[in-house]
């Protein structure tokens, strides 16, 4: 990728495989969570989704916020923005509008007459910005702990790679709807919800479910280093029936990506999808 701007407290890069996609780079998980903690949770979280909250909820209460990686269409991010602007007594932060104008700075978002962010740049169509495509954003704080961040980073190209590419994405959702058989759905939206996601809205169910099916190597009974999002909060090991499940599941779902991904991303040598 190449770095396209930079503040104290995100730096932005876009991917030189594909304009659309923007990386952004924190120098903590406190500067990421303060910047994207709230926006994720209105767009994910399992009681939030759409709630603009006064602040992070702590420690596990606050799920989605709390994540050593975030993803979102951008405008996803425009209409958070547009809500807070719209709700009484609700104003941006300040690591908010730090992120907002760096985005503005590189033409990912920008403000229509009316004054309302939308998105921009490569994809967008109409006025508002509200096509298919459209620019996507994967952020990823910086840690002591290499290994956690390549793998949030592994974790976050996969949700660029279903924003990105049509076929993939349609290939997901039908893997979703004629091979997982309905009581591992039911599993699956319930790890979902441990998670505090919203595991009911179907994008964000199949969207995660091939993020983790394709890099996760110890949430579900595996024991190898690598994979996941920094999302365990104490849940590494489960050797019970969901995980021996959710293992199967990942198996077949490995399967079913090896023979469609001929170019999955990885991160350096060693950080790649589980099939590699």
């Amino acid at each position: 990728s190449s770095s396209s701007s930079s503040s104290a407290t995100v730096t932005v890069s876009r991917w030189d495989r594909d304009d659309r996609v923007f990386l952004l780079r924190f120098p903590s998980a406190a500067a990421q969570r303060d910047a994207m903690g709230r926006a994720s949770v209105f767009l994910e979280d399992f009681d939030d989704r759409g709630v603009v909250v006064d602040r992070i909820p702590s420690g596990q209460r606050g799920g989605v916020a709390n994540y050593s990686g975030h993803n979102m269409r951008a405008r996803d991010l425009a209409r958070f923005l547009n809500r807070v602007d719209a709700t009484p007594g609700a104003a941006p932060t300040s690591a908010e509008i730090a992120l907002r104008d760096a985005l503005a700075r590189v033409g990912v978002l920008r403000t229509d007459k009316s004054g309302r962010w939308v998105a921009s740049g490569p994809g967008t169509t109409g006025h508002d910005g509200d096509g298919d495509g459209g620019p996507v954003v994967a952020a990823v704080a910086g840690s002591s702990n290499r290994d956690e961040v390549r793998d949030a980073l592994l974790h976050e190209a996969m949700h660029m790679v279903f924003y990105t590419d049509a076929s993939w994405r349609d290939a997901c959702y039908a893997h979703w709807d004629d091979e997982v058989a309905e009581e591992d759905k039911a599993r699956w939206v319930a790890f979902l919800k441990g998670l505090r996601y919203d595991g009911d809205d179907r994008e964000l169910c199949v969207n995660e479910l091939q993020a983790y099916m394709c890099t996760e190597r110890l949430l579900f009974g595996g024991g190898e280093k690598g994979g996941g999002r920094g999302k365990r909060d104490g849940k590494e090991k489960d050797d019970g029936g969901d995980a021996r499940a959710l293992g199967a599941m990942q198996a077949k779902f490995a399967a079913f990506a090896a023979a469609r991904l001929s170019n999955p991303p990885s991160v350096g040598a060693h950080t790649k999808c589980v099939w590699l």
